[in-house]
């Protein structure tokens, strides 16, 4: 399973060669972008891609990045949202996972960045009178090589029984079930999707012929959203290596049930 290996092994990003990319790289990352705008524009998701890293890592510098650090590098690419509703943060986490796998399939080192604590003036400095909207920015380049012996930086996980269940929240999925269902690889690649503080928010119910999706709730559900937008990009494609073909099938309003929102759900 490609898939299944690529994010297992997903990385982000934060040294960077100080060097711009080839002509032919800058082509092929402009494609991404006009490819990505094109399919996304119903969504009211748009991007837009800034060569000149030097200036959008200078008026960040202290705004946004990791404990007020900016994550130089030769380029990023913005994204903006239109909405503001729940699905608009379930489609930004998946579509913004999506492109960033495109960028990483060229060979390029990549790390994403959110903007929500960057003022507006800030933002315009940066990416010109239209960045004031700017919600997420990736920053690309080639990536520097690892020190000799540098060790591995690892996240905990959870276990697959801790977050996959049967018919209801509270039963933990038998391994020897999802094996025979094709799923134990799946789920125990999921573990590894990023998400913020590496919470892993979702929460899988087995019922029937359906996966259903749930997210823990707490004091930061925008960002939750997005984790399990991140999640269900990764879940789809590894899906595909299996032969299907289906998508996520999200719920009109989600329903809160206890501590869980309920979002949706895959047919098998």
């Amino acid at each position: 399973m490609v898939m299944t290996n690529f994010l297992q092994e997903r990385k982000s990003v934060r040294d960077y060669k100080d060097q711009g990319l080839s002509a032919k790289d800058l082509e092929r990352v402009q494609n991404i972008v006009d490819r990505g705008n094109t399919n996304c524009k119903a969504a009211g998701i748009s991007f837009n891609f800034f060569q000149n890293g030097q200036v959008v890592c200078d008026r960040l510098q202290g705004k946004a990045g990791y404990a007020g650090v900016m994550i130089k590098a030769p380029h990023y690419l913005s994204m903006t949202v239109a909405g503001r509703e729940a699905r608009d943060q379930l489609k930004t986490g998946y579509t913004l996972e999506e492109i960033n796998t495109d960028l990483v399939n060229l060979g390029l080192g990549t790390c994403w960045i959110t903007m929500d604590h960057v003022d507006a003036q800030a933002k315009q400095e940066a990416f010109g009178s239209e960045g004031k909207d700017i919600d997420y920015i990736i920053a690309l380049g080639y990536p520097k090589k690892k020190k000799l012996f540098e060790p591995e930086k690892h996240s905990a996980r959870m276990d697959v029984r801790e977050f996959v269940f049967e018919n209801d929240l509270n039963t933990p999925a038998n391994p020897e079930t999802l094996d025979q269902l094709g799923l134990f690889d799946v789920f125990s690649s999921v573990r590894y999707a990023p998400s913020h503080k590496n919470t892993q928010p979702w929460r899988f119910v087995l019922e029937g012929s359906q996966v259903k999706l749930y997210m823990v709730t707490g004091q930061e559900d925008n960002r939750s959203l997005v984790d399990c937008g991140v999640m269900m990009f990764y879940f789809q494609e590894m899906m595909k290596t299996l032969g299907s073909q289906k998508e996520w099938v999200m719920e009109d309003q989600f329903a809160q049930e206890g501590n869980y929102l309920y979002l949706g759900s895959y047919s098998l």
